[in-house]
């Protein structure tokens, strides 16, 4: 969810699905409307749209378009296009992935409005020990105030450049993970077992498939089929790499809860029940959309849960930096030379 390509602007995908779903319901050429969103549509996505309108007039599926540019998009987007065109319900696809990235881009918004003052104190403190070294460094240069050979505008800088450096690294490789989708699936199957982060990122996968699951059997599709298309979707490695155990299971007469069930995927206990009672029933479509409301509902409230505890382990460190420059600087200015002083009495 937090992860989504950086080549493919959410904002950009919104007002595409939009615009394709409105122009294939009313009945417009595939081709023609994509040839039309090369020349007029969301600036990011113009090329895309072009090549994917030529390769469509070369009699090429959709999905197949689509496919080399997996990593341009954010989860679900491909298989649920995929499923669209599968079962001649392209529009339906659209509306669906509008409306959900719509959502989609609320709760990010949200995140970064509430990270954004955790990240200024951060910020914040950075300037005050990196100046205060360096400033303490002009006034005496054997001034070690920090204890770790850092003086002068040299040791602010160092300090400086550090800090925000590693951040900047973690920044960069996030943005390339998002790019990714192997790598997206490791960080958000990793993010299962941080605490704090672990719920949220559960319920954003759950809700993906629910939706990409309630679309597939909507489509008719065969069960290895539902299968493919519901574990890429959750895009969590700890769900796509047991896709393969699930198929084996429905290849062995098995049924779709039961392959949930006993594919090793972490699924919770009470959502594998409720598979099983809405297969049984036969209302399984129902069962996924409230479901996957319920679920997404949940993500956005432990996203915010995640979002706090993050800001509080950003106040300790920040705290924890204040406290140690301050018995430092006390040790090192104040009672390191009252010491050497009163050695001599």
């Amino acid at each position: 969810m937090l992860f989504s390509s950086s080549k493919c602007p959410l904002p950009a995908l919104v007002a595409w699905c939009r615009t394709l779903k409105h122009s294939l319901g009313a009945g417009l050429d595939p081709v023609k409307v994509f040839k039309q969103q090369a020349k007029s549509g969301p600036r990011p996505l113009r090329s895309l749209a072009d090549e994917i309108a030529g390769k469509l007039t070369k009699g090429e599926s959709l999905e197949d378009a689509l496919e080399p540019h997996r990593d341009k998009f954010p989860p679900l987007f491909v298989e649920l296009v995929a499923v669209g065109e599968q079962s001649g319900r392209l529009e339906d696809t659209f509306s669906e992935l509008a409306d959900y990235y719509e959502t989609t881009l609320k709760v990010q918004r949200d995140f970064r409005s509430q990270m954004a003052l955790p990240a200024m104190m951060f910020i914040a403190a950075v300037f005050i020990v990196s100046s205060l070294v360096a400033i303490l460094g002009m006034i005496n240069d054997k001034m070690d105030v920090l204890g770790l050979g850092l003086t002068g505008i040299a040791g602010g800088l160092t300090i400086f450049f550090v800090c925000f450096g590693t951040v900047g690294a973690l920044l960069a490789f996030l943005k390339f993970s998002a790019n990714n989708v192997q790598w997206r699936g490791r960080i958000e199957s990793f993010l299962l077992i941080v605490p704090g982060w672990g719920p949220a990122m559960l319920n954003f996968a759950l809700h993906r498939f629910c939706v990409a699951l309630r679309m597939t059997l909507e489509a008719a599709l065969r069960t290895e089929k539902v299968i493919h298309y519901t574990f890429r979707a959750t895009s969590n490695s700890a769900f796509m790499n047991r896709e393969a155990a699930a198929v084996a299971i429905v290849k062995k007469g098995g049924e779709l809860h039961e392959a949930v069930a006993g594919c090793g995927a972490p699924f919770p206990e009470e959502f594998k029940d409720m598979v099983e009672v809405g297969e049984v029933a036969g209302e399984m479509s129902e069962l996924m959309v409230k479901l996957s409301r319920n679920y997404l509902d949940e993500a956005s409230r432990r996203l915010k849960d995640a979002a706090q505890f993050t800001s509080w382990g950003i106040y300790g460190c920040v705290a924890i930096m204040i406290i140690v420059l301050i018995f430092t600087i006390a040790n090192n200015v104040m009672i390191g030379p009252l010491n050497e002083a009163t050695k001599g009495l």
